[in-house]
């Protein structure tokens, strides 16, 4: 998320606000907040937050974009605390809170240890403070990367002196302002403490209005469209497929919700575009290191029926000898039967556009047979020329043909 990296410093929170193009045709209604959904009716009532009036909006197609809300654990102290210690990330202004409060603060405690929860640790330890992480899963990046490669990633944060605890939780938050955190038998001292613990959809008002709520979010069809004719919804308030096994899942990145978007807007125009699901491709950087993931994990591909085998190989970005090589290790998980590609994770140098490629495979069917011979790019100045995500292909297929 970039509001992490506003943490670190890296960008200014000023240069994280949007706008919209000026446009005739686009009213843009800030400072409201939409209170319900007259679908029968087809308006929505609008709450002007400065005066208090209420505006009905007339619709023809209408387009959902809730979003999520920050999900708060059921930790002893945590609501109490909310703003004197206590912290969420969802917001530009609770970037801008946080930036404000670990300024006069030395320790702080993260809770989950997903791409935002690393990133906002990395981001507090560069500005000096003392910085544990949390994570009730036996490893980071649970949802995207297996055991082994976690190690890679965990290994380079704590390398930068960032404490970690894993399998465990967060059972009490003490004080108001926080003054410790209870973790299992430790009591740990900490000025603040950063609910990193994930988000649930933004569903209430479809809910109200009668718009069919699944498991993870707002149900949709292909065209990005709900139960209700001409009423849309995309981004993290709603319920997707996976593009593997076409199951219902959520995929709260905003590649996805850009692509639902626009399938969306097109529909609800009048045109056509489908959307067929989602792979949950991410990359992001953790401290000084890149970490990306496509598809299953195995975790998720045992939860989906399948029986996987695994190539995985270490490599350089460049010939050993070319100043400037660094690290890479690239991870291939395949059906064990045929062959299909199900998912790939990277640490290291170059690792988003190795997952890229992989994502397209998995998207086309490309096997690891076809991806093993795949010809790759090479030159002594940016690549190998036995590229690590060939050699990972290779061990694959050793393994399918045992």
């Amino acid at each position: 998320m970039w509001f992490a990296f506003a943490i670190e410093g890296i960008v200014s929170l000023e240069k994280l606000k949007f706008s919209l193009p000026e446009d005739k045709k686009i009213t843009i209604l800030l400072g409201h907040v939409a209170l319900s959904i007259a679908q029968a009716e087809k308006n929505i009532d609008v709450k002007n937050s400065n005066t208090g009036d209420i505006l009905k909006v007339p619709y023809d197609s209408l387009i959902i974009a809730l979003g999520s809300l920050p999900f708060i654990p059921q930790i002893k102290g945590a609501k109490e605390a909310l703003g004197r210690g206590v912290f969420v990330l969802h917001e530009i202004e609770d970037a801008r809170n946080i930036i404000e409060y670990a300024g006069r603060s030395k320790k702080a405690v993260v809770v989950g240890a997903g791409p935002i929860g690393l990133e906002i640790a990395v981001g507090l330890s560069k500005n000096g403070l003392d910085v544990t992480v949390v994570e009730m899963l036996a490893n980071a990046l649970p949802r995207a990367l297996d055991k082994d490669m976690a190690k890679l990633v965990e290994s380079s944060v704590k390398g930068g002196g960032i404490r970690l605890i894993m399998n465990k939780s967060v059972s009490s938050i003490n004080g108001s302002p926080v003054s410790s955190a209870n973790v299992g038998e430790e009591i740990i001292e900490t000025d603040m403490v950063i609910l990193a613990s994930g988000v649930r959809a933004n569903v209430d008002i479809a809910k109200n209005a009668g718009i069919e709520v699944g498991k993870w979010g707002i149900r949709t069809n292909s065209r990005m469209e709900t139960n209700i004719k001409g009423i849309y919804a995309v981004g993290d308030c709603i319920e997707t497929v996976s593009l593997i096994d076409h199951r219902p899942t959520i995929m709260q990145l905003s590649t996805a919700a850009y692509r639902q978007g626009m399938v969306a807007g097109t529909n609800a125009a009048g045109g056509y575009d489908t959307y067929e699901g989602a792979l949950g491709t991410f990359v992001s950087l953790v401290g000084d290191l890149e970490v990306a993931a496509t598809g299953f994990n195995e975790f998720s591909a045992k939860e989906a029926g399948f029986e996987t085998i695994s190539g995985k190989a270490q490599g350089k970005s460049k010939p050993e000898y070319y100043p400037g090589s660094k690290d890479i290790t690239v991870k291939i998980l395949a059906d064990a039967k045929t062959g299909r590609i199900l998912g790939a994770q990277a640490v290291g140098e170059g690792a988003g556009a190795r997952m890229n490629v992989l994502s397209l495979a998995i998207r086309t069917g490309v096997d690891i047979y076809s991806l093993a011979r795949t010809e790759m790019a090479y030159c002594p100045m940016l690549a190998e020329n036995y590229d690590v995500l060939n050699k990972a292909c290779d061990f694959a297929v050793r393994r399918m043909n045992r």
